[in-house]
């Protein structure tokens, strides 16, 4: 799709060349503004009047006459209080229109292939119990944000780390074992700090009827572990369920326990000895992580010689550098925002390229019902299972509530909304919009009309009223806004950004008539709102939610 910074941004530098000759800076500071007043601004004038010691509207008139006869711009003029405007040519309105008519939705954002290997790690919620309704917004934010970096040419692979191995997997077994003993004739204490859910008898169940008899002739060391693996195994099926139902899939499902297993942990403390940045101290190795901006040093290997998570996390991303990632973005709840900057310590320490982990945090989501607050247990019998949430309000709503706001920010989700059939519910107002659309679509073919597969500057000239406008500043920003989204890690913006194009798109439908008796007007409306419709359909091919045809 045709990108608006690339184009007019160039035409734009190269024309200010010479009159910026003497100011580099303010040459790199030339770029447009997004779409305001007319079709798009410069605020320059401004900001080089301190560099010039000139009023910003004497700047504004100068740099209006060097913009002059640019290709793709028809009219420039200075504005109060130092703005320079430009309104695009209608050729270059109905190239981009056309851009988007020719495109298919699932790909029309997309960038030529970089060769870049990206990797999006998200979720990845301990395999001792089935997902909470909080892993939700972390499904949605990494499977839009790794969409995202696909438009930008990159090769991502979305991967969930599995950590099954340790105190925390013994205890899960422990916690069976428990249920699952007394039907094989034995006795096993529950652990102090033991599972207590309630899907804890029933994995015990499942396992006895699938493979009791092979367990009570096991001895325990075999049996236990048997149970930990077979358990594992019921409740990684379960997340993979529940995640296929909220449209979420995943390229690798990487095991903790194959990094132990297969000596990752000792390739990396090897790696970190080679470099001198560890120390023995009281029995235990230490890694200088003060040295790389960590508050503390950190432990590797604990006295016992068992690795801490410290270590097996430095081991799991080295690992990825190791498979050709050249970055790796991981998605985490806040409450791991204390391992920031213990982890880039740790990438800096293994000698990783600046900038290989970047870290997105999200906030807790807060659940409504009948507008107050709820709180999730099982006692209650609310909702605390993401395989519960999609069940209530289905797979498209969930995506897009979860998408509300940006992920820095707490959200709330509110449950009654969410399964509305109204306007007021953000996934059936863009369902609504396209069906609206395509609705259009096949009147206009009812009547004889073809359905245009490019616009020209004829078309482009009759679309002329306010509302026509600011449809097509939502159609011309939509690849540059992409680009920005991804570039910030900001998947919300693409659900923002749809929202924008199915209000602006509305207002063209309400208040000009697309069908009409005019068909030169009929139509250039025609190639509006088809191009509106294809670029719905590409936005809601990135949030990952269907859109009908008919409603």
């Amino acid at each position: 799709m045709l990108n608006l910074r690339n184009t007019v941004d160039g035409e734009v530098t190269r024309a200010l060349k010479d009159f910026l000759a003497a100011d580099e800076a303010a040459l790199a500071a030339s770029t447009l503004s997004k779409p305001g007043f007319l079709d798009c601004n410069l605020a320059l004038p401004m900001k080089l009047a301190r560099i010039r010691h000139k009023a910003p509207m004497v700047l504004a008139n100068e740099l209006a006459s060097a913009l002059a006869g640019l290709p793709s711009v028809a009219r420039v003029e200075a504005a109060s209080p130092g703005y320079v405007n430009l309104q695009l040519s209608d050729e270059f309105i109905a190239r981009a229109l056309t851009d988007v008519l020719a495109g298919e939705p699932e790909r029309l954002l997309f960038k030529n292939g970089n060769g870049e290997r990206v990797q999006v790690e998200f979720v990845s919620a301990n395999p001792t119990g089935p997902l909470h309704v909080g892993n939700g917004r972390g499904a949605a934010l990494g499977s839009v944000l790794a969409n995202l970096l696909e438009t930008q040419g990159y090769s991502v692979g979305r991967e969930y780390y599995v950590n099954d191995y340790g105190s925390k997997m013994r205890l899960f077994a422990e916690s069976i074992a428990h249920y699952l003993y007394p039907l094989l004739g034995f006795e096993y204490a529950m652990p102090d700090e033991g599972y207590r859910g309630a899907y804890i008898p029933d994995l015990a169940r499942a396992i006895f009827d699938a493979c009791g008899e092979e367990l009570s002739v096991m001895a325990e060391r075999e049996r236990l572990e048997a149970v930990e693996l077979k358990g594992k195994s019921l409740v990684l099926a379960s997340i993979e369920v529940a995640l296929g139902d909220i449209g979420v899939t995943f390229d690798t499902w990487f095991s903790e326990r194959y990094l132990v297993e297969n000596g990752w942990n000792d390739r990396v403390l090897e790696q970190f000895r080679a470099r001198g940045v560890v120390y023995e101290l009281d029995g235990a190795v230490w890694l200088r992580s003060t040295d790389f901006g960590d508050d503390k040093d950190r432990v590797l290997l604990r006295r016992d010689g068992e690795p801490t998570y410290t270590l097996t996390d430095a081991a799991y991303h080295f690992n990825k550098f190791q498979r050709g990632y050249r970055k790796s973005i991981d998605i985490l709840g806040a409450d791991h925002i204390g391992h920031i900057v213990p982890m880039q310590a740790l990438m800096k320490s293994l000698g990783l390229p600046e900038g290989f982990l970047e870290v997105v945090i999200y906030q807790i989501v807060h659940f409504l019902r009948g507008g107050t607050r709820i709180m999730l247990s099982k006692q209650s019998g609310d909702i605390i299972e993401l395989a519960e949430l999609v069940r209530e309000v289905g797979k498209d709503q969930a995506r897009v509530f979860f998408l509300l706001s940006s992920a820095d920010s707490e959200l709330e989700f509110d449950l009654d909304v969410a399964k509305e059939n109204s306007l007021s519910n953000p996934a059936y107002y863009l369902k609504y919009t396209h069906a609206r659309l395509c609705s259009v679509e096949r009147q206009a073919v009812g009547v004889g009309m073809q359905i245009p597969g490019s616009a020209s500057a004829g078309d482009v000239a009759l679309l002329s009223s306010a509302d026509d406008r600011e449809l097509i500043k939502c159609i011309l920003r939509a690849q540059d806004e992409i680009d920005d989204a991804a570039s910030a890690r900001q998947p919300h913006r693409v659900l923002y950004l749809a929202g924008e194009l199915a209000k602006a798109t509305n207002v063209v439908y309400q208040k000009e008539k697309v069908i009409s008796d005019d068909a030169a007007l009929a139509g250039a409306r025609l190639c509006l709102v088809r191009s509106a419709r294809l670029l719905l359909g590409a936005y809601a091919a990135l949030l990952g939610v269907s859109l009908p045809e008919s409603m």
